[in-house]
């Protein structure tokens, strides 16, 4: 079995919730969108699932503290893929990624993603038999104890509902967890994207859940889709990769973190980008030392 740490409950929900505070009040955020300048850098990751060491690579890379033109973008954090009676750790990521918020407020940035999302309704997800809601919930009574975890709970999921729903450049790229397929596109409300998420729309808005949850897309509709959020190229997760990253119809590119092939895409904002350039600008997080 995993060892268990314990953590100070009261400096979680401080963290959580000041990240939360942060993600809402982003000089960059408009609605439910973040939109970045037209100068500098970004560095997109695909899922990462508790994954901290190749967490803790990308802050080597990205070196914020000295590169204030540099934007990092993060999804899927929880929800580790795990086997037997291991423990899910993937609550740890949600706090590092949080205090990575409260030290870089204007550089580091979230996605909503099905997992979090999931996380924050109560929406059941089985993986490999198992309900990892309820492997997740059981993890953090371990490490912060029965009686603070409700409150570190509520925290995580103050912190999950602050955030965006999707990252648009002024070189045309989208970037969000995922994107509706084919099948739900006529149905789907493209204003979600000019307001703030409540929670009453994360836990009902039948838009916001098929953006996180959807899979096969089609050329057309991303032509579609595309001229809607004024965008050329997407990069997304939420589909495995096993090599960390696959493109597609050459406009679409998908990435994968939560592994040792796992990778990430680091691009210029000031210049325009076509998918060849933004697939020879991936990065491996085995090579980051």
């Amino acid at each position: 079995m995993s060892t268990i740490t314990h953590f100070d409950a009261r400096e979680a929900v401080a963290t959580f919730r000041e990240a939360a505070r942060l993600n809402l009040e982003d000089p960059h955020r408009e609605g439910g969108l973040i939109r970045l300048p037209a100068y500098g850098q970004c560095v997109m990751t695909g899922d990462l699932h508790g994954n901290v060491r190749n967490f803790e690579k990308l802050k080597r890379y990205a070196v914020l503290d000295r590169t204030p033109a540099r934007h990092v973008i993060l999804h899927e954090m929880v929800h580790a893929e795990k086997r037997g009676d291991a423990i899910d750790h993937s609550h740890e990521l949600l706090l590092l990624a949080a205090r990575y918020k409260c030290e870089f407020p204007e550089q580091v940035h979230f996605l909503q993603s099905n997992h979090e999302l999931a996380q924050f309704t109560g929406y059941p997800i089985a993986k490999n038999g198992r309900l990892v809601l309820d492997d997740y919930n059981d993890s953090v009574a371990m490490a912060y104890g029965g009686e603070s975890a409700a409150a570190v709970l509520s925290a995580m999921n103050e912190f999950i509902g602050s955030f965006p729903l999707a990252v648009i450049t002024p070189n045309r790229i989208w970037m969000s967890h995922s994107l509706p397929n084919a099948h739900d596109m006529a149905d789907f409300d493209p204003t979600i994207f000019k307001r703030v998420p409540t929670p009453e729309d994360l836990r009902n808005n039948r838009s916001i859940f098929n953006l996180v949850w959807g899979r096969n897309q089609t050329p057309e509709q991303l032509e579609k889709f595309g001229k809607t959020v004024e965008a050329d190229i997407f990069i997304t997760g939420h589909q495995p990769q096993e090599m960390g990253y696959t493109v597609e119809f050459d406009r679409l590119i998908i990435l994968a973190s939560d592994h040792n092939h796992g990778s990430f895409l680091p691009f210029d904002l000031s210049k325009p980008q076509t998918a060849d350039d933004l697939v020879k600008n991936i990065r491996k997080f085995v090579a980051i030392s």
